[in-house]
């Protein structure tokens, strides 16, 4: 009887574990790297007009994101976008609109409101469990994601963003 009863049970847990959706996944998600405070990111960008690796940083509300000749350093109100080619900075106000490069500390915790998405299943990565998750933009904009997040520590493993024939990928 109490086997049955544990089978049962485990059942239920898994029932509930598989039955997450998009929504719940990305809300975790989102949670997880608000609790992280600091963390760091590497991109490939590429597009008709070339390619690019770089890295951001974010900590709290704070941002940098190198990109070669152009860098943009964020102090939490103050966005200095930095173009070392041409020898200019340009100042503007944190945009409300994150984005990976707008507001890469908001970016992720935006994603529901901003995206129609879908929980597409489970995958491997070099022997990793990943959530897959499709977005696209729900102004029909072009903006796309895929992101594929690691099942146990709910943090992105991967994301590929793309609009038009520009496409980044971060891990």
């Amino acid at each position: 009887m109490k086997r049955i009863v544990l089978l049962l049970g485990f059942v239920c847990l898994c029932g509930f574990v598989c039955a997450q959706s998009s929504a719940e996944i990305l809300r975790q998600m989102s949670a997880r790297i608000d609790s992280l405070g600091r963390y760091k990111a590497d991109f490939v960008m590429t597009s008709s007009l070339g390619n690019a690796n770089g890295s951001y940083a974010v900590d709290g509300t704070k941002f940098r994101i190198d990109a070669g000749a152009i860098e943009l350093v964020c102090d939490g109100r103050t966005v200095y976008e930095i173009d070392h080619s041409a020898k200019e900075v340009a100042v503007d106000n944190v945009g409300y609109d994150a984005t990976i490069w707008t507001n890469p500390a908001k970016a992720f915790s935006m994603l529901d409101s901003r995206f129609d998405h879908r929980l597409m299943g489970k995958t491997t990565d070099n022997g990793k469990s990943l959530y897959e998750v499709r977005l696209s933009g729900k102004e029909n904009n072009g903006e796309n994601f895929v992101m594929l997040i690691d099942t146990t520590t709910l943090l992105p493993y991967k994301v590929t963003y793309g609009t038009g024939e520009q496409k980044v990928s971060l891990r």
